[in-house]
C-alpha cells in the first residue's frame, strides 16, 4: 500500500490563510483605532480652538483691546483643553486679531473678532511644521509613528439685546438738537453748532429737548437707533447714543420738570414685582431677575398700565415708569445704605474710572480697580444696565408730558452700560464732574446720580429689537465659524 506524498498534505495551509487574516485584521485594526483617534483628537482640537477664541473675544469685552491680554486668555483656555490627554503650548497655538491691517470675516478690518489656529505637527499656512504630534497604536506597525490634526475658530464681538438686573432708572436718548435758548460754549464747544449733515445737530449736556418740526417754538428731532433716517442722512442713521462717539460720556440722571426736558433727564422706573419706595431701593442694590429688550420696530407699548410693568411688558421693550427720581431712596441705594443689602458704590468701594487706560475692544477709558491700580475692573458690581428710553413716543404720551403723577409707559430705544460714580453732591466734592458738568440747584443734588456709559455683556433673544450696530452697547460673544 502506497503512502501519500507529504507534497499533497494539506497540513500547514491554515497557517498561511491565519497570516493573511492577520495582516488584513491589523490593517483594519489599524484604520479603525488609529483613524478613530485621529478624529477624536480632531475633535478636540476644535475644542481647544472654539475655547481659545471664545475666551479671547470675552477678555475683548472684560478686560480691554489689549492684544496681549486678549492673547492670553485665549493661550490659557487653548492650553488646559488637552488634545489626546496632553497640553498645548504656545508654540501650538496662534491668536489673531482683526484690525486695520488683518481681515477676519466676518469682522472684516474692525475690530472684534479673535481667530484661534491649533495645530498639532500639522503644516501652518507658512508651511512650518508645529511638534506634538498625535500617535499612533497599530500604525506604526506600517512605519507611521505620527498623525496630524489641525483646527481653527473665530469668535466675535456682537450686538445683544436683552438683559436682566436693570437699574430702575430710564434717561431720554440723544437727539438732534436744532434749537438752543442758552448757548454756553466755554463749557460745551460744540453747544449751538448745527452742522449740517451731523447726526446729533451739534447736541451737548447744556440742551432742552423742545418742539419737533411743525409744532411751535423748536425743530429737534429724535430718531431711535433701529430706525431709518428721517433727517436725510440716509438710512440707518440715527440719533441717539453711539458707542465710538459715547463711550465713557458721564452722565448725570436728573428729573425732568415740567416743559423743561433737558439732557439726561430721567424716571423711576417701575420692574415687574417692585411697587413703593422699598422695592425701588431694593432693585438698586440688587438684581431684579426679569429680563427687559430693547423694543422692536413698530412697538407702540399700547394697552399697557401706566404703572406698573409685567413680565411681558419688559420683554417687549416696554416699562412702565414714574416721575422723577425718589430722593432718599435713590441716596440710600446708591451710596448711603439703609435696609436691603450695601448700596451700589459700597459694592466696589474703590473702583473708579480711568480716562488713561485701554477699555473693552480698544475703547478710550475704562473702569479700573482704584486710583493707584490701573488694573481693568470691567466686571465691578457698580455697572448696571440702564433704560434709554424713546423720546419722540414720551412726548406723543400726555401721561409722560404732563407729568401728571400716575406714571406712563416708555419705549426702551437701547439699553447701555452704567457705571455709577455716585450721587452728584458726592462726586462734585470728590472733583471728579467732567467739565460742564453741574449737579441741580438745591436739593437736587442729593437724588442725581452720575455714571459713565459703557459696554457690558449680555444675551440675544430672537424677536426682540435690535439697534444699529454702532450703538450696541450690549454685547454677547459667539462663534462665527
Amino acid at each position: 500500500m502506497s503512502r501519500p506524498s507529504r507534497i499533497k498534505s494539506p497540513r500547514g495551509a491554515v497557517i498561511i490563510h491565519v497570516a493573511i487574516a492577520l495582516f488584513a485584521l491589523l490593517a483594519f485594526t489599524t484604520f479603525v483605532i488609529d483613524y478613530g483617534v485621529m478624529w477624536a483628537s480632531r475633535r478636540q482640537a476644535q475644542n481647544v480652538a472654539d475655547a481659545g477664541a471664545l475666551a479671547g473675544a470675552l477678555a475683548m469685552i472684560f478686560d480691554g483691546g489689549d492684544p496681549a491680554i486678549i492673547n492670553q486668555a485665549a493661550q490659557h483656555w487653548a492650553s488646559i483643553n488637552p488634545i489626546w490627554g496632553q497640553g498645548n503650548s504656545a508654540a501650538n497655538v496662534d491668536v489673531t486679531l482683526s484690525g486695520p491691517t488683518t481681515s477676519i470675516p466676518p469682522c472684516g478690518t474692525k475690530k472684534g473678532c479673535v481667530r484661534v489656529d491649533v495645530f498639532r505637527n500639522a503644516p501652518d499656512r507658512s508651511n512650518a511644521v508645529r511638534g506634538n504630534a498625535i500617535p499612533t497604536y497599530f500604525a506604526n506597525i506600517l512605519g507611521i509613528n505620527a498623525q496630524r490634526v489641525r483646527a481653527t475658530a473665530t469668535a466675535e464681538t456682537a450686538a445683544g439685546n436683552q438683559i436682566k438686573c436693570l437699574l430702575p432708572f430710564a434717561v431720554a436718548d440723544r437727539w438732534s438738537d436744532a434749537t438752543d435758548e442758552n448757548v454756553d460754549t466755554t463749557n460745551f464747544a460744540n453747544d449751538g453748532a448745527h452742522l449740517t449733515g451731523d447726526p446729533i445737530g451739534g447736541w451737548s449736556p447744556n440742551d432742552l429737548y423742545q418742539a419737533p418740526p411743525g409744532a411751535p417754538g423748536g425743530l429737534d428731532t429724535y430718531v431711535t437707533p433701529y430706525e431709518g433716517s428721517t433727517l436725510g442722512l440716509g438710512a440707518g442713521h440715527h440719533t441717539g447714543w453711539t458707542v465710538n462717539n459715547d463711550y465713557g460720556r458721564q452722565l448725570i440722571l436728573k428729573d425732568g420738570e415740567v416743559g423743561q426736558f433737558s439732557a439726561g433727564w430721567s424716571n423711576k422706573v417701575d420692574l415687574p414685582g417692585s411697587v413703593g419706595a422699598n422695592e425701588y431701593r431694593w432693585d438698586i442694590k440688587n438684581c431684579n431677575e426679569t429680563p427687559v429688550g430693547i423694543a422692536p420696530p413698530g412697538q407702540t407699548c399700547a394697552g399697557y398700565p401706566n404703572s406698573g410693568t409685567t413680565l411681558d411688558e419688559a420683554a417687549a421693550g416696554c416699562l412702565g415708569v414714574g416721575t422723577g427720581l425718589s430722593q432718599g431712596p435713590t441716596k440710600q441705594g446708591i451710596e448711603q445704605g439703609g435696609p436691603d443689602g450695601l448700596p451700589v458704590v459700597q459694592q466696589d468701594p474703590n473702583a473708579v474710572w480711568n480716562p488713561s487706560v485701554t477699555g473693552p475692544e480698544g475703547l478710550p477709558g475704562a473702569v479700573v480697580n482704584s486710583a493707584s491700580d490701573p488694573t481693568l475692573n470691567m466686571s465691578s458690581e457698580r455697572i448696571r444696565p440702564i433704560a434709554i428710553f424713546d423720546i419722540a413716543h414720551y412726548m406723543q404720551n400726555p401721561s409722560c408730558v404732563n407729568q401728571a403723577g400716575t406714571g406712563c409707559v416708555i419705549r426702551v430705544a437701547n439699553i447701555v452700560g452704567f457705571f455709577i460714580e455716585g450721587m452728584c453732591d458726592t462726586v462734585r466734592a470728590a472733583g471728579r464732574l467732567t467739565p460742564g458738568n453741574d449737579c441741580g440747584p438745591g436739593p437736587a443734588a442729593n437724588s442725581e446720580v452720575v455714571g459713565r456709559i459703557v459696554t457690558l455683556p449680555s444675551i440675544y433673544v430672537s424677536g426682540t429689537g435690535n439697534v444699529a450696530e454702532d450703538a450696541a452697547f450690549l454685547k454677547i460673544v459667539r462663534l462665527a465659524r
